[in-house]
C-alpha cells in the first residue's frame, strides 16, 4: 500500500470519528465538546431555520436542543489533501423524556466542507438540509 493510499484511510476513519462524536455530543446538549468539532471561523447552516458562525453560536444552538437523537448514515467522502467534502444522510429522532418510546422527526442531508487542523479533522462549513419543514421540526426539538 502506497503512502498515500494509508493516508486517505486514516483520514477517512479519522472522518467518521468526528461525524460519531458529532452526534454523541450533540445528543448530550455538549455545545462546548460539539463546537470544538469545527474550526473556529465555521459556518452551520441549518437551511430555513438560520447560520451560525463560530464555535460560541454553534455551541449556543447544539446547547438548545436536548431531546433530539441524531443518527448518520455511511458517508460520502472526498478527500484531497488537508480538506475534504462529505454528504451524509441524516436521521434525527425525539426521546420521549420517560424513556419509553422514540419518535421520528425529521431526515435529510449534512453537506460538508471540513478541514484538517492541529486539532484534527473539523467541519469547516456543514450545511444541513431537512426532506420536511424545517420550522415543524426545529419546534418539536426544543
Amino acid at each position: 500500500m502506497q503512502k498515500t493510499e494509508l493516508q486517505n484511510l486514516l483520514d477517512y476513519v479519522a472522518i467518521r470519528q468526528l461525524n460519531a462524536k458529532y452526534n454523541r455530543y450533540a445528543d448530550l446538549a455538549d455545545g462546548t465538546s460539539y463546537s470544538n468539532l469545527f474550526t473556529e471561523d465555521a459556518q452551520f447552516n441549518i437551511v430555513g431555520e438560520g447560520i451560525y458562525v463560530g464555535r460560541e453560536q454553534i455551541a449556543a444552538r447544539c446547547n438548545a436542543t436536548t431531546t433530539a437523537v441524531h443518527v448518520t448514515t455511511e458517508p460520502e467522502i472526498d478527500i484531497s489533501g488537508d480538506t475534504a467534502q462529505q454528504r451524509v444522510r441524516m436521521l434525527t429522532v425525539l426521546q420521549d423524556g420517560k424513556g419509553t418510546r422514540n419518535e421520528f422527526v425529521a431526515s435529510g442531508w449534512y453537506i460538508d466542507e471540513l478541514k484538517r487542523t492541529e486539532e484534527g479533522w473539523r467541519y469547516h462549513r456543514r450545511r444541513v438540509e431537512l426532506d420536511l419543514d424545517v420550522n415543524a421540526v426545529v419546534e418539536k426539538v426544543k
